[in-house]
């Protein structure tokens, strides 16, 4: 396991890690995070096809105690045909109907309906209202991820990004694909594939001159990975991992895929 402990880490900061599975038993040592006896009480407003996928995909766990809000009867319908799930057939955006749910309960709240205006509201009162822990909304337009963001989501989902960045990879399959990029931070991770003529090949990770905002987060070689110690010399067909703002590393994958005769 590998973990850089940085100045300035406060309560709400994300941190990722590179981590074994064999390993993965230690993460609550450097989280602080403890195991909880109780189910994990998650409240999704939205059964259409996003929300559905979501009940679908919690339900698999048993330790989800699911209330679902939906205001149209045959999506409820749907829902409890398929799922064990508290069901409301109501606007999840009013306060009373939240109040119904037991928002103040939560754990942590989903906002995926299709109309924005709602998951607007929705987000803002399970913040404001009932202080829940965790909100994820979905923007379905991206120009309200920043007021959903605003409206205190913790994430914001735009199914519009997702599927520019599938086709930004399929496009790029060649270069670099692009395995999460978080548009408020401006955050982008990326794997890189190092070409056999590349210039690099045979340098070692500190002798490579990388944008000040990108770092190495993981080299993977032979059906394995190893962390980027300062003296690993880098290969042909070397994957690496890159994390940074997505100007630097669209750099850092042109400086690692530059040929001697660039």
């Amino acid at each position: 396991m590998s973990v850089a402990m940085l100045p300035g880490i406060f309560s709400g900061t994300e941190a990722y890690y590179s981590v074994r599975p064999t390993d993965s038993q230690l993460l609550p040592r450097f989280t602080g995070k403890r195991g909880r006896d109780q189910p994990m009480r998650t409240l999704i407003v939205g059964a259409g096809r996003i929300g559905m996928h979501l009940i679908g995909y919690l339900s698999l766990n048993d330790e989800n105690q699911l209330t679902v809000i939906e205001k149209k009867g045959e999506r409820c319908k749907d829902v409890s045909n398929k799922y064990d799930a508290i069901i409301l057939n109501e606007d999840g955006s009013k306060l009373d109907i939240l109040k119904k749910a037991d928002a103040s309960q939560a754990d942590l709240l989903l906002a995926a309906t299709d109309d924005d205006r709602v998951n607007l509201a929705t987000t803002r009162a399970a913040k404001k209202d009932f202080g829940i822990p965790r909100v994820i909304a979905v923007a379905n337009s991206p120009k309200n991820k920043v007021r959903l963001m605003q409206a205190g989501a913790d994430v914001v989902i735009c199914p519009v990004d997702l599927a520019l960045r599938d086709f930004e990879n399929v496009l790029s399959k060649d270069q670099s694909i692009t395995l999460m990029y978080r548009s408020a931070e401006n955050l982008r991770v990326a794997e890189a594939i190092i070409p056999l003529n590349a210039s690099l090949i045979g340098k070692k990770i500190h002798e490579i001159q990388l944008p000040e905002r990108c770092r190495v987060g993981l080299v993977c070689r032979d059906d394995a990975f190893v962390f980027p110690e300062p003296e690993l010399e880098l290969k042909s067909g070397d994957k690496v991992l890159l994390l940074g703002d997505a100007p630097s590393v669209a750099r850092t994958v042109e400086l690692l895929r530059s040929s001697e005769s660039d």
